[in-house]
């Protein structure tokens, strides 16, 4: 039973002199009152927070009040009158980040109705004094992934698990720290653009423009029009041409869906390239097929796919599952409203049944409409969409298409080959310039030249000429 107190709260003087970070949530899991050890902890007073709703989301920013208050959201059964602990994230004003423990305790009035949560900050690794949370453990997981991805890589807005998101994420680093074209290859909605833009905001030119143009979408003028700029018959007199391709040092341009480009727009497309702005394209394709099928033309291959990142369909990252719905149940909370803590095993095991011929955006719906349904803290199956609940995806999946998993080391060989062959291609066989162009000494080229066993009609003299 939850500890009782009167319906008036008054905080104990020994809370106020506590040495652990101590905090009060009313029965609306409104902030009440912090004590000094929490301003201390979390660099803000008291009153910057007083008064906000305790949202269920992880936070996102530093800064942001409501993600301040997010971050001391108590668990299910800490709500439903049980003393309960879970993981959180608290992101201080200096902007650092801490992991810790919250640890809660329930108090309620001679009725039985509850008025309030008694809220400890505790480190992390401290010995638990309450239960975990089980219905809360998508959420420490989903808060574990991103302590993970954070720490060895900086990257916690691509959540996911297991080795191939591991090689992706080693992908997505070797992108951000180089400047060559990159060709991002998926199904429609599993997640092309948002990995362009980590690429693009993880490298050193992050706070330069982004520009994504969607090839389908757009007609073929308005394409030209905005990637070379208008025409001069288009300007009035004393115009100038303004082009997408020369947006200005560091600049992204993603062209979005690169295989409906017109092939007349495909081959300009190569010619413009200009080495202020880096080009990144998606596609739903294997570059070779279309190449293959003439969906894209020779030139632009060769210049495109330097580095390829390959993203599996949800239907492949069925472990992922749980903590991905997470994720866009926590940003449907972040809008204010109901808020819902997670999910039942009975709804966890339909949304894994189901075969996501939509992806991500699918899963983004499916979770929405979950939690506008829902009564209770957590999403139950009930409350999901009846054709997810009778597994009818399925019926209209394509089939499923693995990608073929190959060692990092063989990728990163792959990769060096292509960047010197199309430095050499830029430099029209100059060895010195194509070493100026990589950043490398030309010994050291010729060195690579010779271990990646590239054709090099000039070093097969040198080394068949008689000493």
């Amino acid at each position: 039973m939850p500890t009782q107190r009167p319906s008036a709260f008054e905080p104990n003087p020994l809370w106020q002199r506590a040495r652990e970070p101590l905090f009060w949530l009313d029965a609306d899991l409104r902030m009440a009152w912090a004590n000094p050890a929490w301003e201390a902890l979390t660099g803000f007073p008291a009153s910057a927070i007083v008064g906000l709703v305790c949202q269920s989301h992880a936070p996102m920013q530093a800064g942001d009040m409501a993600d301040l208050a997010a971050s001391f959201h108590p668990p299910p059964e800490a709500v439903a009158g049980q003393p309960s602990g879970t993981a959180t994230l608290i992101y201080r004003a200096d902007g650092e980040r801490l992991w810790r423990r919250l640890e809660f305790w329930p108090f309620a009035d001679e009725q039985g109705a509850r008025i309030g949560l008694l809220g400890v900050v505790r480190a992390d690794g401290t010995a638990a004094s309450v239960p975990d949370s089980e219905a809360g453990r998508l959420h420490a997981e989903l808060l574990g992934l991103r302590r993970r991805l954070h720490e060895r890589h900086r990257l916690d807005s691509l959540i996911g698990s297991g080795p191939e998101h591991r090689r992706l994420v080693e992908q997505v680093r070797l992108a951000a720290a180089s400047t060559v074209p990159v060709l991002i290859v998926g199904e429609a909605g599993t997640g092309k653009r948002q990995v362009a833009r980590t690429i693009h905001g993880h490298g050193p030119h992050g706070h330069r423009p982004f520009i994504a143009f969607d090839c389908q979408a757009l007609p073929a003028e308005i394409l030209e029009r905005e990637l070379f700029g208008a025409t001069e018959s288009d300007l009035p007199a004393g115009a100038g041409r303004r082009a997408r391709l020369s947006l200005g040092d560091g600049s992204t341009l993603l062209v979005d869906d690169v295989l409906s480009l017109p092939r007349d727009l495909q081959a300009r497309l190569v010619e413009a390239l200009d080495s202020r702005v880096r080009l990144m394209a998606t596609a739903a394709r294997e570059p070779e097929a279309a190449l293959r099928d003439e969906l894209l033309r020779p030139e632009l291959y060769y210049a495109m796919t330097t580095l390829v990142l390959r993203l599996s369909p949800l239907r492949d990252r069925r472990a992922e599952l749980p903590v991905l719905a997470q994720q866009f149940l926590e940003r449907v909370n972040q809008r204010g409203g109901p808020q819902h803590a997670g999910f039942e095993p009975a709804a966890l095991e339909a949304l894994a049944g189901y075969d996501w011929p939509g992806n991500l955006p699918e899963l983004a719906r499916v979770v929405e409409h979950g939690h506008a349904a829902a009564r209770g803290q957590l999403v139950a199956a009930d409350d999901l969409p009846a054709s997810i609940r009778g597994n009818l995806g399925g019926a209209y999946a394509p089939p499923p298409v693995r990608a073929t998993l190959r060692p990092l080391d063989a990728m990163l060989t792959d990769v060096e080959r292509r960047l010197i062959e199309t430095a050499l291609r830029q430099a029209r066989g100059n060895k010195s310039r194509a070493a100026e162009i990589l950043d490398i000494s030309r010994p050291r080229l010729y060195r690579r030249i010779k271990e990646l066993g590239l054709p090099d009609d000039e070093l097969a003299e040198e080394e068949a000429a008689p000493a």
